[in-house]
């Protein structure tokens, strides 16, 4: 009978640990399946925010990106207006340079035929004085119609310089005729 009593205890006991012991395997199951939810849910959580703080990353650039070419397109524009207005102030200068010329070479050449009117009563030596005289007249008068023809294709940096050697090339016109004159 202890025996008996023996051998039903130990199928209690043995039920028991089997119970005990599937109990914690379903525990540990359990466990795991629950640390695998958390882990799945923790890495869904870290790729959202990193999706999110990516889109605006994404966004900011996108703003700094657009703020650059607004800034640039600007920029662009008030450079394309300072050289349109440098332009017409080279225009204009050369404009006025060409009308000056143009006024002081009609100028003179109007006083080379008053003078070749007053050759005509004049005496026979004083003729042949005056035609040598309007030799250098002459030259120089050519040198001033190839300075005025030049003058269209003078760079903006050039015009200043270009302007002075036209004010030289008239004063020696002026000179010659003035030499001219003097021979009558």
């Amino acid at each position: 009978m202890n025996r008996t009593i023996i051998a039903c205890a130990s199928l209690l006991l043995l039920a028991a640990c089997e119970r005990s012991a599937k109990d914690d395997l379903a525990k540990a199951e359990e466990a795991q399946r629950q640390a695998n939810e958390q882990t799945v849910k923790a890495q869904r959580e870290a790729d959202e925010k990193a999706a999110k703080a990516q889109r605006e990353a994404d966004e900011r650039i996108t703003r700094a990106n657009d703020e650059a070419n607004r800034e640039a397109a600007k920029g662009q524009a008030k450079a394309n207006e300072d050289i349109r207005q440098t332009n017409q102030d080279v225009l204009k200068k050369r404009t006025e340079l060409q009308t000056k010329v143009q006024k002081s070479a009609s100028d003179l050449d109007n006083k080379i035929d008053d003078l070749k009117v007053k050759v005509q009563t004049a005496s026979a030596k004083a003729k042949t004085d005056f035609n040598t005289a309007m030799q250098d007249v002459n030259a120089k008068r050519a040198t001033l119609d190839s300075d005025m023809r030049a003058l269209g294709d003078q760079s903006a940096q050039a015009l200043d310089s270009y302007k002075a050697k036209v004010d030289k090339d008239i004063d020696e016109l002026k000179k010659s005729i003035d030499v001219a004159k003097g021979k009558l």
